[in-house]
């Protein structure tokens, strides 16, 4: 059972502006020849060939696995159409209750969790085979911080966006060491993919 967070992230460390776009972190899954379709939602990606690899083997891992996020992501995203990442259950960590206005058919694939993210991480394990994913930067960072991160992917861009959403803003966890286990050139973009280790 693995618990990866992965995000695009500029050379100065942000995975979105202040206002939550993330142009041009996103430039490189559109700027190749191979397609790679999006599991569970209705994208196609055009990437090279080196980063078609590495994303068809994160699509597999992913496919029955379970997501969590955090209700900024789930808002900004407007819950993927109900058709979230991976296409397996997603859980939203939120003080807030569900949108009132979704058609329950849309809402099904969702759980929204009022008691922390640890909750959400047992929760979202016992709903698919065990592996979760992890998206927005906060979940992460608190995932990473209870020592629930097993793996962090980045996916390098070389610009620099000077502000926005840090992908590690309040890390306080000294007890975690990165091994790397992956590095791939792109083009336009270097995956890096690290296993977390808890002393």
């Amino acid at each position: 059972m693995t618990v990866t967070a992965s995000f695009c992230m500029s050379l100065d460390g942000f995975v979105a502006r202040p206002d939550n776009s993330v142009d041009p972190l996103f430039d490189w899954y559109t700027n190749g020849d191979v397609e790679v379709p999006m599991v569970g939602y209705p994208i196609t990606f055009r990437v090279s060939a080196a980063s078609a690899a590495y994303l068809q083997a994160q699509m597999d891992s992913a496919r029955g696995s379970a997501f969590v996020c955090g209700r900024r992501v789930f808002d900004y995203t407007g819950g993927w159409g109900g058709n979230p990442p991976g296409g397996g259950r997603a859980f939203v960590v939120t003080h807030r209750e569900a949108p009132t206005d979704w058609p329950a058919e849309r809402l099904a694939p969702f759980t929204f969790v009022h008691d922390g993210v640890e909750s959400a991480i047992i929760q979202a394990k016992a709903a698919g085979d065990g592996n979760v994913g992890v998206s927005g930067p906060n979940i992460a960072q608190q995932c990473f911080n209870l020592g629930l991160l097993d793996e962090i992917r980045i996916d390098l861009v070389p610009v620099f966006l000077g502000e926005g959403v840090r992908y590690f803003e309040h890390i306080n966890n000294d007890k975690a060491d990165l091994e790397r286990v992956q590095v791939v050139e792109g083009v336009g973009v270097t995956h890096l993919r690290y296993r977390v280790h808890h002393r």
